[in-house]
């Protein structure tokens, strides 16, 4: 009886090895280029700033270009390639120059926006600008670490 049960399992397994083969060819992904203007309207100067589509990817690099993003300051944020389907938002990690850190949860980041971080009653918020429209989202999160 077991000799029987392996052999079907073997024979399924490679009926759908040979259907899987069938087409050699992998889907072509075209490459985006999405750039959002961020604006640090947090009341604090960030020394590090990093982001990644969700909790099981890594953190990206440090994105600063300079070594103090200033309270009130705006900062085109660049990405190409591949990226990955962030289907909850982003997640946006600024570490302050005062040694504490904040994480804000499903970010939207849309080319051609503007993300305007802020804290509101001390939870993380950010408003998404488009075009002259505004859509606000508001994160209730407290504060992160790693």
């Amino acid at each position: 009886m077991k000799k029987k049960l392996w052999l079907g399992v073997v024979l399924v397994c490679m009926a759908f090895g040979v259907s899987a083969c069938g087409d050699d060819k992998e889907p072509t992904v075209a490459a985006e280029s999405v750039t959002v203007d961020f604006v640090n309207q947090t009341g604090e100067d960030v020394g590090i700033l990093r982001i990644r589509p969700a909790e099981e990817y890594d953190w990206s690099e440090n994105l600063l270009e300079e070594e103090v993003w200033k309270q009130n300051y705006e900062m085109p944020v660049s990405l190409s390639g591949v990226l990955p389907e962030a289907e909850e938002g982003w997640q946006v990690q600024m570490k302050f120059l005062d040694g504490s850190e904040e994480t804000w949860q499903g970010v939207d980041i849309q080319n051609n926006a503007t993300a305007v971080f802020s804290f509101e009653n001390g939870l993380p918020n950010v408003e998404i600008q488009d075009g002259g429209e505004e859509n606000g989202q508001t994160v209730e999160m407290g504060n992160v670490t790693e």
